[in-house]
């Protein structure tokens, strides 16, 4: 369990500093190009963990710690959104289709509002 633990530090260190270094090199282009920073974090991010899951599956290994060092340190720093896609593609082939979908439709629209409610709140708090 230790192990599992430090590798997930470890693994989120790199991962979060990854995230930087590529939102570096596309602000060196340009702020508007950020968004794309944080889309390329996420592609990035979930064709790992796909390469990642399907491998650790195949070799028994996706209980060892290194594994989840790698895909909840390393790749959960780099991007969350990676994680929730393997949520959502693993109850799609397990034949839940219609939770998959909603699983989906909520994460980005709870996402969205938590965001704009989150903007509101500080808007409206720095102005009293």
């Amino acid at each position: 369990m230790l192990k599992e633990w430090i590798a997930v530090v470890l693994g989120g260190v790199l991962g979060v500093s990854l995230r930087h270094l590529l939102a570096s090199l596309f602000a060196l282009i340009g702020s508007a190009w950020l968004p794309f920073a944080t889309l390329a974090a996420n592609v990035i991010g979930c064709f790992a963990i796909g390469i990642l899951a399907q491998w650790s599956l195949q070799q028994e290994t996706s209980k060892e710690w290194w594994v989840i060092g790698a895909r909840v340190g390393l790749l959960g720093g780099l991007t969350t959104f990676s994680s929730f896609a393997l949520d959502v593609a693993k109850l799609w082939n397990q034949d839940q289709r219609g939770f998959s979908v909603g699983l989906a439709t909520g994460h980005v629209i709870l996402g969205l509002i938590a965001v704009f409610a989150g903007l509101a709140w500080m808007r409206a708090t720095n102005s009293q």
